[in-house]
């Protein structure tokens, strides 16, 4: 291995090591597992009449429940962690003064705060398909089960991006969380509300605003795949803060 994939390679091993080991991390991702079980727990209470156009893509439900909100959440706090911790422990100087340049550090943290995201889609994405398969039996279209999965890896990296850029502008993780959240929050806000009123003044330019905002495509990039799965390709449209959706642009 050339010393420059090598010194990567240990960054990106201290990285992941390092976010398993972050509380408010931990608590995010037993909030998705929870969220998981729950939701099949739940469906097996429901009228049998009422699952059955579902049950041969069951998994649908689990690999959507997550993608609205706790994903970009778990990655906002990811991301706002991964730089900005190293700055407050003075951890960041130790590293830059190792025979290691800047660039491999920054590929190094940014590599394994993706790597721990990547796992967790992969576990909760697993899980989506095994508990159906177990409760209902075995469950069909898995091909657009796979590119559901791929696609929340996608989906998940610009608010992973931005959880990093305001760690390394703040330097603080508590401060550097509780900012990209707030963007997070406020563009789901602004996109909610520029649909409604785009829609109600019939204002097209006002909806094609809304999908500037990075809330647009990822929380749609996984409902849009995953959708052409379900039973008459029923529209399925991101979280919002009131109504329980976006409408559809």
């Amino acid at each position: 291995m050339a010393p420059e994939a090598r010194a990567v390679a240990i960054i990106a091993g201290y990285e992941l090591k390092k976010t398993m080991a972050r509380k408010r991390v931990l608590i995010i991702v037993a909030l998705i597992f929870l969220l998981e079980v729950s939701i099949y727990l739940i469906s097996t209470l429901l009228p049998r009449s009422f699952i059955n156009p579902f049950i041969p893509v069951a998994w649908a439900v689990g690999l959507l429940a997550p993608a609205g909100l706790l994903l970009h959440i778990l990655a906002l706090a990811v991301g706002s962690a991964s730089f900005s911790e190293e700055y407050e422990m003075g951890t960041a100087d130790y590293w830059l003064t190792r025979p290691i340049s800047t660039a491999e550090y920054f590929i190094g943290k940014v590599a394994g705060s993706a790597a721990f995201m990547t796992l967790i889609i992969a576990l909760y994405s697993l899980l989506s398909l095994l508990l159906p398969w177990f409760i209902y039996g075995p469950q069909s279209k898995l091909e657009i089960y796979v590119l559901g999965a791929l696609s929340s890896i996608i989906a998940m990296l610009p608010f992973l991006s931005i959880g990093i850029a305001m760690g390394e502008v703040l330097r603080r993780s508590m401060l550097a969380t509780i900012t990209s959240s707030s963007a997070f929050f406020a563009s789901l806000i602004a996109e909610f509300y520029l649909n409604i009123v785009g829609q109600i003044n019939n204002d097209p330019s006002l909806i094609e605003l809304s999908r500037l905002l990075p809330t647009w495509p990822s929380i749609r990039l996984v409902s849009s795949i995953v959708a052409e799965a379900l039973p008459g390709g029923l529209p399925i449209t991101g979280p919002a803060p009131i109504a329980g959706t976006i409408p559809p642009p």
